[in-house]
């Protein structure tokens, strides 16, 4: 009975949200699979916000390593990118910024931190666009930017994790951002 009730719960929580980004959305979403997908980015903010708060946490305990902590920031990644996917349907002055944004992924393997901090973080490689874009920007940004510390120091020194922690502790403040300029 009780997981009944729960499941009742669930269904009319998404249901009300797909209501409110229909009724809502500053652009007009005209098909279903559009919707869906907005449906679900919204959704996911609430998993990547835990998913980022679970990598924080970890990087307090010792036994916490490289392998771990860049699951946990592939893990951010993937979600994100959903995330970007329906934020280019939600706003569509967006699209090109965060297409840009996306094709990072390509070259985590060798841009340097320098290189990533300047064209991603302060958009040097990225066209000009407006703050809601900006911030969901950053929800790609810092994950990759944790990988490529990783990437560049596997035996996590105290200097990596500490700036770990500020990328995910800024990447939060980010999401609740994102929720209320581009989702709400």
């Amino acid at each position: 009975m009780k997981s009944k009730i729960s499941f009742g719960f669930y269904f009319l929580f998404i249901g009300l949200m797909m209501n409110q980004i229909s009724c809502s959305s500053s652009t007009n979403v005209v098909n279903k699979s559009d919707q869906e997908k907005i449906s679900k980015a919204t959704a996911l903010l609430s998993d990547y916000k835990l998913q980022a708060q679970k990598l924080l946490a970890m990087l307090d305990e010792s036994e916490t390593n490289s392998k771990i902590i860049k699951e946990k920031a592939n893990e951010l990644l993937s979600v994100s990118e959903i995330i970007l996917q329906g934020a280019k349907l939600k706003l569509p002055k967006c699209s090109d910024y965060l297409t840009k944004t996306l094709a990072l992924k390509e070259s985590l393997d060798k841009i340097t931190n320098e290189t990533l901090e300047k064209d991603y973080h302060q958009d040097g490689a990225l066209p000009k666009a407006s703050s809601e874009c900006y911030h969901t920007k950053d929800l790609f940004v810092h994950p990759a930017t944790v990988l490529v510390l990783v990437r560049d120091d596997p035996d996590l020194k105290n200097e990596t994790r500490l700036s770990i922690n500020a990328e995910i502790t800024e990447v939060l403040a980010h999401t609740e951002q994102v929720r209320q300029e581009v989702f709400s």
